[in-house]
Order: structure tokens, then sequence, then C-alpha cells
């Protein structure tokens, strides 16, 4: 289903913040460094721990192409980002899949890191999901929230692993590894600003129609006038109606049946 969001503003406004999460709520999660282990390395991670004992879904969040504290947003934005998710029943990790030698090749501009390391992303990703479906406190779904290069990275391994149960994408397409061929997908979000210059909107439309053709359930949503990185500006009307529409679309499919 295509939608504009600009059509939306108008209720938006009327709604005010009664979509969000309350600041006492949000206070109380606080997030914590740790590793989880996966084939190639253990992978430092920051963990939002949704309140109370019952069993919840987990997300993992996967960062853009400079990492949490680069061009996409400060890395406190997407700390307020977990925090809220882990607010609203979800276990969040803040996921930093790259290794030492990624973060040497993208500060070096090496050419091709994305694209030669996404199937070792991918198998990461994997790894972890099936590492936090066995936490005491997990009812056994996961979910991804890509940003960017995160959201290309979720179009790469979702359709590999059917553990991943749902994913959302900002600003991102199909996977651009060569000879990468979907024959599936789980339940998409993707979302996409019109005026985006560094990821055009093309991409976001194209991995809509992929899905679509292989019968996945997925939704695309844009933003007019709006640019490359802007889920986590909490605060603007583009970031607050894209975690709402996050977390119903992430309550949907990984909650439900609880």
């Amino acid at each position: 289903m295509h939608r504009t969001a600009r059509a939306l503003f108008a209720a938006f406004m009327l709604a005010g913040m009664a979509g969000f999460v309350p600041s006492t709520e949000a206070a109380a999660v606080q997030g914590k460094e740790m590793t989880l282990p996966a084939t190639e390395r253990a992978v430092k991670v920051e963990y939002f721990r949704a309140p109370g004992t019952a069993k919840r879904p987990t997300l993992l969040m996967l960062h853009g192409g400079q990492g949490w504290g680069g061009a996409e947003g400060r890395v406190e934005n997407f700390r307020k980002y977990g925090t809220d998710l882990a607010a609203r029943g979800f276990d969040a990790y803040m996921v930093y899949y790259y290794s030492d030698q990624d973060i040497k090749g993208r500060e070096a501009n090496a050419p091709g890191v994305s694209i030669r390391r996404f199937p070792a992303w991918a198998k990461l990703v994997s790894d972890l999901t099936a590492d936090v479906k066995k936490l005491p406190d997990s009812n056994g779904k996961v979910g991804l929230v890509g940003f960017s290069n995160g959201g290309n990275l979720s179009a790469h391994a979702t359709p590999l692993d059917p553990n991943i149960d749902a994913a959302v994408v900002h600003y991102a397409g199909v996977s651009r590894v060569p000879g990468f061929e979907a024959k599936r997908f789980p339940p998409l979000l993707v979302m996409h600003g019109e005026a985006d210059r560094r990821q055009g909107i093309e991409l976001g439309r194209k991995l809509y129609d992929v899905a679509k053709a292989l019968g996945g359930e997925v939704e695309f949503v844009s933003y007019p006038n709006t640019d490359h990185g802007f889920a986590q500006n909490f605060g603007t009307f583009a970031a607050d109606d894209a975690f709402k529409r996050t977390v119903a679309f992430m309550e949907k499919h990984l909650k439900s049946g609880d």
C-alpha cells in the first residue's frame, strides 16, 4: 500500500502527542552496553530493556553508513529512539554491526565496503536474531529497524532468514549485492523522504515493488519535502509520524497472539 504523509498531517496535529511515550516511562529505561555472540565475532550492542516481567518481542536497530553517530544523527537521538521503543514494550538493541576493519574501510572511503560485507553482516544479524529469541524474556518474535545502510542490510538479511519476523526500512532499498535475488520477504514497512538526496526515493519504491511482486505484506509511506536521515529527528512531523507507524507495525506483527 502506497501512502503519502501529506494528507495525514492535519490528523497528526489534531492527535498531538497522544501516541508518544510519557517522559516518566521513557526515563525509567536505561541503556546498557554489552556484547552478544555471533559467528564472526562478539558484537557490541546497547540494550534497552522493556519494563516489567512479561515476555516481549525484540527489535534490532541497524545503523546507517557512518554508524550511530554519523551523518544519520547523533548517537543520543538513537538512544532516545531505543529508550522509547523499550517504553513501548519492546526489548531494543542498537547493534554495532561494523567490525574494526569495516570502520577503517569506511573512514578511508574504500570502494565497495558495504556491497562486499553485506553477506557477512546479514549472517551476523541472523546470529543475533537466533540468540535473542532464546532469551527467557523473549516472546519468540524479532524485528529489524534499519536506517539508511541498515535499511539496505535489512532488505538483504530478511529474505535469507525466515527467523526474522518483520522489518522497518528507513530511506533504503533492495540489496545491491551482485547476483542477489530475494525470493521472499517478511512483513515490511518502507518509509522514505520525497526529497532524499543521498538515497533517492526510487530505491524505496523499488523495494516496495519487489516485495509486493513476491506476495509479501508491504507498506510504503513517503514524506513530502523531507531529506535523508529524518527518523531520529524527534519533534518533526516526519520523525514523529514514522516512529508511531513503526510501533504500530511492530505491535501488529510481533505482539499479536501473545
